[in-house]
């Protein structure tokens, strides 16, 4: 029988989950407070959610929700990182702290409704930010532009200096 903690706590994780498309499944085993503490501040700052929760009941809230593929990762101390927006920099952050604490593991998680693996959060994570790909389109853009007005500001200026030439030419000496 479910007790009332529990039940609430479900339910606080399954609204969680409806509104976070994207969910990454850690271990944290081994970090300390001062270290989770760390984390959290350096995951709020790429606008993730950081949650130490019972396997059993993030199991129980996104199967209520129909969420399936994290039921692999849900073994041993687990902690999920929940973000409704920037997925790269959400993978990102996380990938960085495991890289320099190299005790916190990504196991893997949820883009949208797909599971993901470990290896494809760490690609996730080598993914140029939003903001780079934004300048990049701008970049493919706006080289074609300007290329496009030197040349015809070139065959402009060459259609004035003809008329200007022929306008001194048939000027009386």
């Amino acid at each position: 029988m479910p007790n009332e903690r529990n039940i609430e706590a479900v339910a606080e994780l399954e609204a969680t989950l409806r509104e976070n498309p994207v969910v990454f499944v850690t271990d944290y085993r081994g970090l300390t407070v001062t270290d989770l503490a760390n984390l959290r501040r350096q995951l709020r700052e790429a606008g993730v959610e950081y949650r130490v929760a019972k396997n059993t009941l993030i199991d129980i809230a996104a199967k209520r929700i129909g969420l399936t593929g994290l039921e692999p990762y849900l073994t041993g101390p687990t902690a999920i990182a929940l973000s409704n927006g920037n997925e790269v920099a959400a993978a990102r952050a996380l990938t960085e702290f495991a890289r320099i604490s190299r005790i916190l593991t990504v196991k893997g998680g949820i883009l949208g409704k797909h599971a993901v693996t470990s290896e494809e959060v760490a690609e996730l994570a080598a993914l140029p930010g939003t903001e780079q790909v934004h300048a990049n389109l701008v970049g493919a853009v706006q080289g074609p532009l300007a290329n496009l007005t030197g040349l015809l500001t070139n065959a402009l200026s060459g259609i004035v200096y003809a008329l200007d030439q022929r306008e001194q030419q048939l000027q009386p000496a």
